[in-house]
């Protein structure tokens, strides 16, 4: 019969990726929760239905709040692809040069960022796809995925600015084209006064209710 012992190696390698396993689902949740999010900042016309001009009051809310929603996306649109770019270069083979897993990182952000505004539970769950996919790939197969991609991956991203900068520029102007009418559609619903609040931007077209 073969003895116990306790293979201290072991131990410390399950306790490492134990912890690396909680840290990155935590991000994912985290990312997937903040992508997927329809309603950045909050924005509510009913309350202007009170006071002498409405519409004025109205008008005036929903220009300073797409200043402000201009003025403060690009820095969230940021983070969301570092960090979306970041969980791809992990995964990413020797044959897969930056250029590209930035190209996709953007491209997946762009959609969720649609889709959130037409469908919340395809945003969450388009968010959440790639990101576990990754997380998966590294723990079943390691030996694919080496940490020399990674980090070659990362040297050249300063050499890359400026495709970086075109990537957030591109999904800001989505956001804000979305923004803007997605606002316009607040708008009008607010002066229709009976139209339920979880409606989604297709409602004015549809009438079909955002199931989130």
């Amino acid at each position: 019969m073969p003895s116990l012992t306790f293979d201290r190696t072991l131990a410390v390698n399950a306790v490492v990726l134990t912890a690396t396993l909680a840290v990155v689902s935590l991000f994912i949740f985290k990312f997937y929760k903040s992508t997927s999010k329809k309603n950045l900042i909050d924005l509510n016309l009913y309350k202007y239905n009170t006071s002498d001009h409405p519409i004025m009051g109205k008008v005036f809310a929903m220009f300073l709040y797409l200043i402000e929603y201009i003025l403060f996306i690009p820095f969230l649109i940021m983070l969301w692809f570092a960090g979306l770019s970041i969980v791809l270069f992990l995964i990413a083979k020797g044959g897969q040069g930056a250029e590209y897993v930035l190209l996709i990182a953007a491209a997946l952000i762009g959609a969720i960022r649609i889709l959130a505004y037409i469908r919340t539970e395809i945003a969450a769950d388009l968010a959440k796809l790639f990101p576990f996919v990754a997380l998966s790939l590294i723990v079943l197969a390691p030996g694919e995925y080496t940490l020399d991609v990674f980090s070659s991956n990362l040297k050249t991203m300063p050499s890359l600015l400026n495709h970086i900068f075109s990537f957030v520029l591109v999904i800001t102007f989505i956001e804000i084209v979305m923004r803007v009418f997605y606002t316009f559609y607040e708008f009008w619903k607010s002066e229709e006064g009976g139209v339920g609040k979880e409606e989604n931007v297709l409602g004015i077209l549809t009438g079909a209710k955002d199931g989130s």
